[in-house]
């Protein structure tokens, strides 16, 4: 009697192991398009505070007048001494100014009752809001 080997898979073993292929391999692009997506999103809030940063440096010489110019303004990067910030693509900074009174800040008044304002900055990338900063600014 002869016997015969079976040798080679079968069609349906071919193809359970062609869709784990598959999912396995969908799986990892996945993984990756999130992470690329995590590390440019890193990326940005990096940028955007640094931004944040170098405007207010930039500013820190400003007076209250001058500040008060500001309200409502976008301004694109810079560093502390007025140069175009590198790497600063897409983001954009905007500026409220709001005059609060000289001895509780907690008070809004209008802007000829006092020299302290809340300056507030809107880090925005691409139209998107990444980052906001808030300080107190006076002039005493």
């Amino acid at each position: 009697m002869k016997t015969r080997l079976n040798s080679g898979f079968t069609l349906i073993e071919v193809s359970i192991a062609v869709v784990l292929i598959v999912i396995v391999t969908t799986s990892a692009i996945a993984s990756l398009r999130i992470g690329m997506k995590t590390m440019n999103g890193t990326e940005v809030a990096a940028n955007a505070a640094a931004a944040v940063r170098e405007f207010r440096e930039y500013t820190y010489q400003d007076t209250i007048d001058e500040l008060d110019l500001r309200h409502n303004q976008a301004y694109s990067p810079v560093l502390g001494d007025g140069s175009p910030m590198p790497n600063s693509n897409g983001l954009s900074l905007i500026v409220e100014v709001t005059p609060v009174d000289d001895y509780d800040p907690t008070v809004v008044v209008v802007t000829s009752a006092s020299r302290t304002r809340i300056v507030e900055v809107q880090a925005t990338y691409n139209g998107t809001k990444i980052l906001e900063a808030v300080w107190l600014a006076a002039e005493h």
